[in-house]
């Protein structure tokens, strides 16, 4: 079905790029309802997860297959949505790890409705718009001291002058709400400060000064490391954003319901931690998995990742309106 969808937008656009980034979208629109059904069912399986996870271990599979057999409309989806991900996520996979751009498909693999495509496929190259770095400016290591010192110094003021004056706002709920937004960013900063202390030191080190515009042609036939670098950066952003939103989402729901902030805090800040060293993994596993296929397969990744991670403020925009 995955090859028979692809080929049939190959025929109608005669690209194999666009073809690539047309069946990213189409699979974003397909798994759109899955979504938003998974979105009304969370409330209610996280309630079942608790109650697993207070469950005896040798209870859990009892307890499983009795909502089962109620016909739990939360646990059943939750299966279902389980089952059509895994075909999806391996039929890409199975097609995209094929490579039908320089030896030709297996005629058994479309469907019999769906011509067959002409070989060599056309238009296989893909341009990206870059900018290529052509100066840098190094600042020296004393000068780089005094910024973290002075960032160092101008949060520990922020902090000391907030208990002298806080007993004043104690009541205004907006002075409070910003300061709940300033603590989640110290929390999260202080999840990855020491990656973020070298990566500012390696820019500190190398500010770009001058640009040049390139454009980037890959061959979506062949491996291109550019390709995997931006695939790796990419899954390591998206990683890191779902647990960012995951994180956001159970902290509204921990002060809903009352509990401490310090508590609520420290939960955060191991989430955003469990989610920075999953996005890092994930990011070198891309990385190493891009470098041995042909760049089409990252093309399409980079399309649904960048719509996966829009799609949540697409959704609240709409609702606003």
């Amino acid at each position: 079905m995955y090859s028979s969808i692809f080929f049939t937008l190959y025929n109608f656009t005669g690209q194999i790029w666009l073809s690539v980034i047309l069946i990213g979208i189409l699979q974003n629109l397909a798994f759109m309802p899955l979504r938003l059904i998974g979105d009304y069912f969370e409330s209610r399986f996280k309630v079942f997860e608790e109650l697993l996870d207070k469950t005896k271990e040798n209870e859990q599979y009892f307890l499983f297959t009795e909502k089962i057999k109620k016909g739990d409309t939360s646990i059943v989806f939750y299966i279902f949505n389980f089952v059509i991900n895994a075909i999806a996520f391996f039929s890409a996979g199975r097609i995209f790890l094929i490579d039908f751009y320089n030896t030709p498909l297996d005629p058994k693999l479309l469907y019999g409705f769906v011509r067959y495509p002409a070989y060599p496929l056309q238009s296989t190259d893909f341009r990206l718009p870059f900018l290529k770095i052509t100066q840098i400016y190094a600042l020296d290591w004393l000068t780089i001291a005094k910024i973290w010192i002075g960032i160092t110094l101008f949060f520990a003021a922020a902090r000391f002058l907030w208990r002298l004056v806080k007993f004043i706002f104690w009541r205004s709920k907006k002075i409070l709400h910003a300061r709940i937004n300033y603590n989640r960013m110290l929390v999260e900063i202080g999840g990855f400060s020491g990656t973020l202390f070298i990566l500012s030191t390696i820019f500190l080190r190398n500010i770009p000064t001058a640009f040049q515009g390139i454009t980037l042609v890959a061959d979506l036939t062949r491996q291109n490391s550019t390709m995997n670098l931006i695939t790796a950066i990419g899954t390591f952003i998206t990683t890191l954003h779902a647990g960012y939103v995951s994180a956001s989402k159970a902290s509204d729901n921990a002060r809903k319901a009352a509990i401490p902030d310090d508590i609520i805090n420290r939960v955060y800040k191991d989430k955003m931690e469990n989610s920075f060293k999953n996005a890092v993994i994930l990011g070198i596993g891309a990385y190493a998995i891009t470098s041995n296929i042909p760049s089409a397969f990252e093309l399409s990744v980079a399309t649904f990742e960048v719509l996966y991670i829009v799609s949540p403020y697409l959704f609240k925009i709409a609702r606003l309106r």
